[in-house]
């Protein structure tokens, strides 16, 4: 069940964080559950602002609901018990003492709760993890100081995925101070990355502005940093824009190592760019109302998708040109199905989406297939493609 946009009056943007979340765990677990127990690990829970009854305003809460929907789905179709369990870690005591009050609500969960630093507890959140379980982490701190080398023993979870949420304006403000301590923190966030030297020498691309290329660097620096830690082969963002603004509040970060992963983050993300856009247009009508004291009833319907739009046509053209680079000359061909993955990685694009793009490629001579079968409207992963 999504959460309910009445409990995020001035803190849209965590809705629309809170909506990928819902879409996003739901989708997963469902996969995941039928084969193995599942264990959502959230590094920093809270709860801080939350405004529901029963804490469904809150990514753990959120988390719960779906393992519940998923346990409950399997057991009706007689495909067994699986075990759920949420490990809980929250640093500050009051914040955990309210944490035990979602315990009875989920008898049919295992919950454990860590009143402690996410970073002090990993050989412990580890050693709670079952070495076949599906783990789901989710790092969503107040600030940014995480130790991303210290994580590296849950990272490395042979059967996980990871989600970290950050607030790219603080890490933006902070990369820019020269403080000794803020510098060997931002390091300690993207070690071994040369974030400071790509910054420095920072190359403002056509279309871009300077704050889109700090963005950019900044982003892939930490996107970097998490594949090479956790062995994640895909890595991606999607951002959460302030609420008012053309700026990005959230850099939300997924790993996966699975190529059904990326499929489902890249559905989920244009579901939430969606939301964001149709929040941001209902607040930019209702302060126009509240301004003018009149209804106007036609503009959230012309602002509606603004973004979204924007972003999705330049992701598909990056996404074309990243396809001619990919695709190799005759003789030479590759693979649809290690295509696809490599090119949603890397951009904004849903599978069915670049399956009707490459089509379009085809017929206008742009790339070959070796294989297409007859009737055939998107290419099967074994397709060979050149060019």
């Amino acid at each position: 069940m999504p959460p309910d946009i009445a409990h995020y009056e001035g803190r849209e943007q965590a809705y629309v964080k809170h909506r990928f979340l819902a879409h996003y765990i739901e989708s997963l677990v469902f996969k995941i559950a039928s084969r193995r127990d599942v264990v959502y690990v959230d590094g920093f829970s809270g709860p801080w602002e939350d405004r529901g009854e029963r804490f469904e305003d809150t990514s753990f809460g959120i988390a719960l609901q779906a393992l519940r929907k998923a346990k409950e789905t399997w057991a009706g179709m007689g495909r067994g018990q699986r075990t759920m369990t949420a490990l809980l870690v929250e640093k500050n005591a009051d914040a955990h003492a309210r944490l035990q009050e979602i315990i009875p609500r989920y008898p049919d969960i295992r919950i454990r709760t860590f009143n402690a630093d996410f970073v002090s507890v990993v050989p412990d959140l580890v050693a709670a993890i079952p070495a076949d379980a599906f783990a789901f982490v989710l790092m969503d701190p107040k600030g940014w100081k995480i130790d991303m080398e210290a994580l590296a023993p849950l990272l490395r979870h042979p059967n996980s995925e990871v989600v970290f949420n950050f607030m790219f304006t603080m890490i933006n403000w902070a990369a820019s101070m020269p403080s000794p301590a803020i510098q060997a923190s931002l390091e300690a966030l993207m070690p071994s990355t040369d974030w400071k030297v790509r910054l420095d020498a920072i190359r403002v691309f056509p279309g871009e502005t300077k704050a889109d290329a700090r963005k950019r660097v900044l982003v892939s620096s930490i996107n970097s940093a998490i594949a090479r830690i956790g062995s994640y082969p895909y890595v991606m963002e999607t951002p959460v824009l302030f609420p008012d603004k053309e700026r990005t509040y959230y850099s939300l970060i997924y790993a996966t190592r699975s190529t059904k992963g990326v499929e489902v983050f890249r559905d989920c993300q244009e579901a939430a760019l969606k939301t964001q856009d149709r929040v941001r247009a209902d607040l930019r009508s209702a302060k126009r109302a509240e301004a003018t004291g009149t209804m106007d009833l036609f503009a959230p319907v012309a602002e509606k998708n603004d973004f979204a739009a924007r972003w999705t046509t330049e992701q598909e053209a990056a996404a074309r040109r990243a396809i001619v680079d990919a695709v190799p000359l005759s003789p030479n061909s590759i693979a649809y199905g290690e295509l696809w993955p490599r090119i949603l990685a890397e951009h904004g694009v849903r599978k069915v989406r670049l399956g009707r793009m490459v089509a379009e490629m085809k017929a206008t001579g742009e790339l070959t297939f070796l294989d297409w079968g007859q009737r055939k409207q998107v290419p099967d992963d074994g397709y060979r493609l050149t060019r």
